[in-house]
């Protein structure tokens, strides 16, 4: 029975409670039907959980886009209305003949790929959107060939709303160059989407947004590679209006921080760039006083298929499992020449305190 048919029933049942000459009793009995069909209706309202992602079938690599086989930057988030597990990720073009310079890099679209249990990965096509974002190679009349970059989605499911934050590039460039400000985007259903508003932040130099929220108040970290690639930190209270941009730790040259809440504790997990790997802060609020922590994926030691390189890019996903723990999932990249995969391992907690990665521990070749 759907929504509108239960408050259709109430209603009558209602009505011939309070006009109709009817025993106490009968009324008492009425009454109670209709608080169990508001009860009912409530209930249906309930969004499904996310289903658990079994770490130890998860085959290596974790997803290969088909298209360009240059999927970087993962962003993993349950789509309730749709009942699975969507992954967001940059859609490079990597297999590009001849590119001019880092072009293959820009011109890149938003891929999405969709999963029913976190393990086997189906391609869906790239996110579609006003304002540049359906087609990135529009004609701009920007860079040395014409359109817009799209980076590192990161998104939030807010008042059965989705939010996406994600990095425009104002041109397709052969060298570093160009402004870069982080995007706002709303969607109902997590596939097409419409443009709020740019956010102004710390410069225009701006990229890899992750948004979190504790208590009442939205928090945004990046990287702003107009002050030395370092990670900085915006706030909001309605996911619109951004101030009080600060410099969250001491170091610089890394990029793609994330933030999320596990053991207790708030954790930032970074690039640091180069064949560093990706560092670790932890915080005792979730907003500043990041203290580092330890180093993961900083090797090419992974022996699964295609993951004996460097991590990049990390995203994270925390879920219950057995005994009651929380489990962490580390989404990342690697490279293979130009082309990249993207891989899960499972980020883990030591008696000594230091969170560490061991990325053979699951894992299936395909």
């Amino acid at each position: 029975m759907d929504d509108v048919t239960r408050v259709l029933l109430v209603r009558r049942t209602l009505k011939r409670c309070l006009f109709n000459k009817q025993s106490m009793l009968a009324k008492t009995l009425i009454v109670t039907l209709a608080f169990i069909l508001l009860v009912g209706s409530s209930a249906s309202r309930k969004q499904p959980r996310p289903t658990f992602i079994d770490l130890a079938r998860a085959p290596a690599p974790l997803f290969d886009d088909p298209v360009w086989h240059g999927a970087t930057d993962p962003f993993v988030v349950w789509n309730p209305g749709k009942r699975k597990w969507f992954m967001y990720y940059t859609q490079r073009r990597a297999t590009m003949p001849n590119p001019n310079g880092v072009s293959w890099v820009h011109g890149s679209k938003i891929g999405i790929a969709t999963s029913a249990d976190g393990i086997e990965w189906a391609y869906l096509g790239t996110a579609k959107g006003d304002h540049d974002l359906s087609d990135p190679l529009a004609a701009k009349g920007l860079g040395p060939e014409p359109g817009v970059t799209w980076w590192a989605p990161c998104i939030v499911y807010h008042d059965r709303t989705f939010h996406m934050f994600v990095t425009l590039v104002d041109g397709i460039y052969s060298k570093w160059i160009g402004k870069r400000n982080i995007v706002h985007f709303s969607s109902s259903d997590g596939v097409t989407w419409k443009y709020i508003n740019t956010c102004q932040l710390n410069s225009e130099r701006v990229i890899d947004p992750m948004v979190y929220r504790i208590a009442d108040t939205w928090y945004m970290v990046y990287k702003d590679e107009a002050a030395g690639s370092r990670t900085f930190r915006s706030e909001s209270k309605d996911l619109i209006e951004w101030r009080n941009a600060q410099q969250t730790t001491n170091e610089g040259h890394q990029e793609a921080p994330f933030v999320f809440r596990w053991q207790d504790s708030y954790w930032m997990i970074v690039d640091a760039l180069g064949d560093k790997g990706l560092r670790i802060y932890k915080s005792p609020n979730g907003v500043d006083q990041w203290e580092y922590n330890s180093t993961v994926l900083a090797t090419s030691a992974g022996t699964r298929d295609k993951d004996n390189n460097v991590g990049h890019h990390p995203g994270i996903v925390v879920q219950s499992a057995s005994g009651g723990r929380e489990q962490c999932l580390l989404f990342y990249f690697t490279h293979q020449d130009r082309q990249t995969v993207l891989q899960v391992a499972e980020l883990e907690l030591g008696k000594d305190g230091q969170a560490f990665c061991n990325r053979d521990k699951y894992g299936q070749l395909r």
